[in-house]
Parts: C-alpha cells; structure tokens; sequence
C-alpha cells in the first residue's frame, strides 16, 4: 500500500502540473514535477537539497546547475498565481473571509541578493534586507478551510515599483475580475489608505478595515477625528462574555465624492485600547456587524498561510540570490500548496497521508484545522524511501526494461497520452 499511496501523491501534483503548464514548455512542465516533488519530500527550497531526493542517475552536482538555470524563469510565479485563482474561484462564497495582508521575506545577514530593500519585520519588529509580500488568502467559516488565492513579492528597488499601494490595488483587481462581489473583504491597519478605501467602495465590495487615529471621518456634515469619535460611541452591545461593540453610521470624503460607511466602535477587558473598523454601507443589524467582526478576528487564523510558506517550505532560508529565482521559488511553494489542497480534498488518500504522518495524537479531536503541516508530513514519509523519483532523465531503453518490472504500478497512472505519459513515466 505504501507504493501505492507514493504513486497516488505523484499523481496529484502531476495534475497540478497539468493544469498550471498551460503556456509553458515541457522543459518548463519537468521542472515543476521535479521542484514540487522535491519541497514536499524535503519541506524545503534548498535547490541542492532537492538536486539530492531527485536521485537521477548523475553527479548531484549537474542535476544542481540544471535546477538553478531553469529557477530563472519567472513566468513561473504568475502560472501559480494564475492557477491558485482559478482554484480558488469556485470556493468563494458570500461567506468567504478574503484577507489582504501584506509580509516579507528577510535575510538578515544577506548583502547580495539582488533587487533587496529594507522591510519591516513584523515578527521582530524590525527592519530587515529582504523583499515585500502581498497575499490574498480565503477562508470559508462553514468547512474551516483556508486556502490561497493570490501571492506576489515585490521589491521597492526593481524597475517600474511605484508604491504598496499600487501593489495592493493590482491585487484587487486581479481578484475582483474573477470572483466579482463575493466575500467578506478584512485588511489591518496598514491598508486604511484613501486609494484602498476608494477602490472598496468603488467596486461595491462587503469590507471592513481596521483603522488609524489620524483617520478623519463625518458625521451630519462635521468632520470629526475618528479615535474621538470612536471613544464617544455608545457600547451596548455584547459580543462575549468579556467584549461589547457599538456602531456609528458616519461617511468618508474620498477625491470629492461622498460615501456612507458604519464606524465599529470595539473594547475588551484584556486591551487597554479600543478597536476602530471602518465597514461599507449603513449596517443596521447588529447580527451582521458581529458576522463582520468575526471575519476580521478570522484574519489572524489566515496568517498562518505565511507562516506555512515560511516553515512548510523554507522560503526564507533559500539561498539563491537572483531575484527573479526567488520569485519561482515563492511560486513554487504555492504549487505544492495546491497539491496538498488536492490531497486534503481526496478523503480516502488524505487519510492514508495523515497515517504515514505518524503523529503522536491521532484522535479525530485532536486534529488541527489547519491541516497542511500535518500533510506535508505525511508526503515527506511517502516518499523518503522512493529510490526513483522520475525516470524522464532515464535512457529509452533503460526507462522501458524497468518499467516492465512494476506492472503493479501501471494502474495508478495518469492516462498514457501524449504529454501525460511523458511526465509521468517515472512512476
């Protein structure tokens, strides 16, 4: 069985392949195969790392030129990227929490890296070499499940960055233009920008937005400063044992144009400070302002996508330093995100994965949410003992004599035709 379920986790991420190829050549198509096979099996972006688990019959060092010479295609990013909104499509619902958060990528004792600026580094609060990350990610309340949508890494000192806004904004198109209206959009502080706010309001999305003090807002026609208003908002209603909320019907003055906006006035027994949302239109139900405040408290649940990005698969410990190669890398890490996705949707093979895990604590209540650690552990189980991972680098000849020796294996095969068959003759 354990033969089995290693040629049914190829076959998933040979399909993710398959869809995401659209475009790219075939040597393009065998770099993927190879470079997702080998993260997952590692959990790592270390390119002589991967160069070693792919064990194909040549020194690991000219498997390592081939692998850092293809890295260079950037396209690579915008395929994942491309293929994770497709996926994602058909999962957004009006329920959907679409959380735009921006990241980084750091490397603290790096001074070569190409393109590298200073970033603030939100875990230790400091600023660091590296690059900037913007990330849409999605989560559906009724499943539990987190997904991405869309990932992108810039630099502020590679050719035609104009700002983050900018950046920001071209992510909302892109994700608009394929999902129109739906979901609950939640950003934090670092998007209550007037640009940000404008585009929302704009294209009639559902939002909410954490604010800061310097924000101006009206109320009657008076301009007011939103933390004195805030202040000043009657609390009454109760979210928990421990919170109570109250709302404000208000408007933002936005390049001359007025729109109506509902001021959430939010205080805890556990933080000094209030909390201050700015969420479209004038919500009279205090049953959707708990929906919406539940779907911003929900953003922190969809951090962990960058924590998974960084700790599934070692982003940042990658050391290539040509800045279109971390580019791939980081599309990469999505691909094989969306192999694990794959893997999470098929119940009898993620069952069969979750067992090679072999975690200490199997009882279904003991099963975290966030399940793709525990995957990506059980993938790494898989496949540490396949002695051949592909044979497309393989002779003709040498490639055929052994494939008649594992008939067992021919079922689980993606259809042999064309391009599949090639891709997956390793098998």
């Amino acid at each position: 069985m354990i033969a089995q379920n290693q040629q049914k986790v190829k076959k998933e991420i040979t399909r993710i392949v398959q869809k995401a190829g659209k475009g790219l050549s075939v040597p393009e198509k065998k770099f993927l195969l190879e470079m997702m096979t080998g993260m997952l099996a590692t959990g790592q972006s270390n390119l002589t790392r991967i160069a070693a688990i792919l064990k194909e019959p040549i020194a690991v060092k000219n498997t390592l030129k081939r692998l850092q010479r293809m890295s260079s295609h950037e396209r690579i990013l915008e395929a994942a990227n491309r293929l994770s909104l497709q996926e994602a499509s058909g999962k957004v619902t009006d329920e959907t929490v679409v959380a735009l958060d921006d990241g980084d990528i750091t490397h603290q004792y790096g001074r070569r890296f190409e393109n590298q600026s200073r970033v603030y580094d939100g875990s230790a609060k400091d600023t660091k070499p590296g690059y900037n990350l913007n990330q849409v990610s999605g989560y559906n309340q009724s499943s539990g499940e987190t997904f991405p949508i869309l990932l992108d890494m810039f630099s502020m000192k590679e050719q035609g960055f104009l700002s983050k806004t900018n950046e920001a904004l071209e992510m909302i198109k892109q994700v608009t233009v394929k999902v129109g209206r739906k979901g609950l959009w939640v950003a934090d502080r670092e998007y209550d920008n007037g640009r940000v706010l404008e585009c929302f309001l704009q294209k009639g999305l559902t939002f909410i937005v954490r604010m800061k003090e310097a924000r101006d807002i009206w109320v009657n026609g008076k301009k007011h400063n939103i933390r004195e208003l805030a202040d000043g908002v009657n609390r009454r209603v109760k979210y928990s044992d421990y919170a109570r909320f109250g709302a404000k019907k208000c408007t933002l003055w936005l390049r001359g144009r007025e729109y109506q906006v509902t001021l959430i006035s939010y205080k805890d027994r556990r933080n000094k400070d209030i909390v201050m949302w700015v969420t479209s239109g004038w919500v009279k139900s205090t049953i959707e302002m708990k929906r919406r405040i539940r779907g911003y408290f929900k953003r922190w649940g969809i951090e962990e996508c960058y924590r998974f990005e960084k700790q599934g698969f070692g982003i940042e410990k990658a050391t290539v330093r040509r800045y279109g190669s971390i580019k791939t890398l980081l599309g990469l890490s999505l691909l094989s995100w969306l192999a694990l996705i794959r893997i999470n949707e098929n119940p009898i093979l993620k069952t069969e994965v979750q067992k090679a895990a072999r975690m200490e604590k199997n009882k279904k209540k003991h099963q975290p949410k966030f399940v793709y650690y525990r995957l990506l552990q059980g993938v790494k189980n898989l496949l540490v003992g396949v002695k051949r991972m592909f044979l497309f680098r393989w002779k003709r000849r040498a490639r055929k004599a052994l494939l008649k020796t594992i008939p067992p294996m021919l079922p689980f095969l993606a259809k042999p035709t064309a391009l599949t068959y090639a891709l997956e003759y390793g098998l």
